[in-house]
């Protein structure tokens, strides 16, 4: 039997710095796009890595392939009290080369002729090299079967951010103490010293508060559920520092490199 989180052990491990860490490292073998949450959808601005929002949405997915029919929707809302308000941080790879490009799209046409029209939209690809990427998620308060469980479905997740992008899992560990630097981190929480190295912000979403505490959280979440998402509610926007600096860029592309500077 696995025990689900009470609001209490929520709010303690908000309180203090998580000391236990589930680390899940994938190979990328695509190309990785997500969009950015203020992009339109003929500007399509890519963020340069994956949001801890999708990250639980993935291992969430992943139990509706990984366990039986049967039992996998209350293996969803178990996985979802384990995870809903954990902090999840990324380190990129060492390279990340986004690509700047116009597709053609179909879009509704307004004139009430055909249903469609051609038109151009702006894309960005981010093509990621030099070594793995790492999802870290805290891991205080966890039992045994629940950290056997998280590393189980990390090892089943094949595609982050938008469909397409494909990764391979390669290993997870269980890391004590501060993660080493060059996971991303919110900008307030960071020194005069760390936010050297990080160079570029993106707002990435999370589970917010609203979402953690509601009964009907992962009803809200789930795609056949009966509740909605509020954007400042139940999913919230963090300024979030990523290890990258621009190494050079051109109409065509921008390269982005990881300073390790620690």
């Amino acid at each position: 039997m696995t025990r689900r989180l009470t609001t209490a052990d929520e709010e303690s491990h908000a309180a203090t710095p998580p000391r236990e860490w589930l680390v899940a490292a994938y190979l990328p073998v695509t190309m990785f796009s997500l969009r950015m949450t203020h992009a339109t959808s003929k500007g399509g601005k890519t963020l340069v890595v994956p949001t801890p929002y999708a990250v639980k949405m993935a291992l969430l997915d992943v139990c509706f392939r990984r366990f039986p029919a049967a039992e996998a929707l209350e293996r969803a809302r178990n996985v979802f009290d384990w995870i809903k308000s954990r902090e999840v941080r990324i380190r990129p790879p060492k390279h990340c080369l986004v690509s700047n490009t116009f597709v053609k799209v179909l879009d509704w046409t307004r004139d009430g002729v055909d249903p469609f029209r051609q038109t151009i939209a702006y894309r960005e690809l981010a093509f990621y090299g030099g070594d793995d990427l790492l999802i870290a998620i805290a891991g205080d308060g966890l039992n045994t079967d629940q950290r056997r469980t998280l590393a189980e479905l990390f090892a089943h997740i094949n595609s982050l951010g938008k469909r397409g992008g494909f990764v391979q899992f390669t290993r997870s560990e269980l890391r004590e103490g501060d993660l080493p630097w060059g996971f991303t981190a919110p900008r307030a929480q960071l020194s005069t010293n760390q936010i050297m190295g990080y160079l570029l912000t993106h707002a990435l979403d999370d589970f917010g508060r609203a979402l953690c505490i509601a009964k009907d959280g992962f009803d809200r979440v789930s795609t056949y559920g009966s509740g909605t998402i509020k954007l400042g509610e139940h999913r919230v926007l963090t300024a979030t520092a990523i290890p990258y600096s621009r190494k050079t860029s051109s109409r065509h592309f921008t390269w982005y490199e990881r300073a390790d500077l620690l």
